[in-house]
């Protein structure tokens, strides 16, 4: 399915037009956020690094700079790179680096964009309100829409309201359903 939000627009937009924001794309979990950062950066013509700090090893404010490194070194002249940071709630001292890296490419003219994603509301508004103020725009990717999930998934609206909008379910909502409807052996 490939499916595309209106936040897959609004963003990939705003990556099309000069350095200006960090862009921060935030909302619960299993509502797209990483489809939609995904199928934007998708349709960009520079070069994209994906990382996530979602994974178990310990990972801290090094661990971004590095990937801002590479990220640097593969930019392509006026035209710079993506760097995407997936679960950056996850990291210690994450606001603070973020802002110190951002600030120095602003300095230098580095054409270096920067999409975060986060999960956890608290962590994220937190952080970006205290060192990344004046720095960001948000994307908030909420719930789906009955609209998204009837359009992507074929939902009535007895099965948005029983089940809600949550697209990582509608699979196995299906596949449950076809189970409940096989006959008894």
């Amino acid at each position: 399915m490939n499916f595309q939000r209106h936040h897959q627009t609004t963003l990939l937009n705003r990556l099309r037009q000069p350095r200006r924001f960090i862009q921060a794309v935030t909302g619960p979990r299993q509502v797209g956020k990483s489809t939609l950062v995904q199928q934007a950066v998708a349709a960009l013509d520079v070069p994209v690094r994906y990382v996530s700090a979602d994974e178990p090893t310990l990972r801290g404010p090094e661990w971004i700079a590095q990937q801002w490194d590479a990220t640097r070194l593969a930019s392509t002249g006026e035209q710079g790179a993506v760097l995407v940071i997936d679960e950056i709630q996850k990291l210690p001292q994450w606001s603070e680096t973020v802002k110190r890296l951002w600030d120095e490419d602003s300095r230098r003219g580095v054409p270096l964009k920067v999409v975060l994603l986060g999960s956890s509301p608290i962590l994220i508004a937190e952080g970006l309100s205290e060192s990344l103020a004046g720095r960001f725009e948000s994307i908030t990717a909420g719930h789906w829409s009955f609209a998204e999930m009837r359009d992507a998934f074929g939902w009535s609206l007895e099965q948005y309201l029983f089940y809600g909008g949550y697209p990582g379910a509608a699979p196995l909502i299906a596949g449950a359903h076809a189970l409940a409807t096989l006959p008894a052996r």
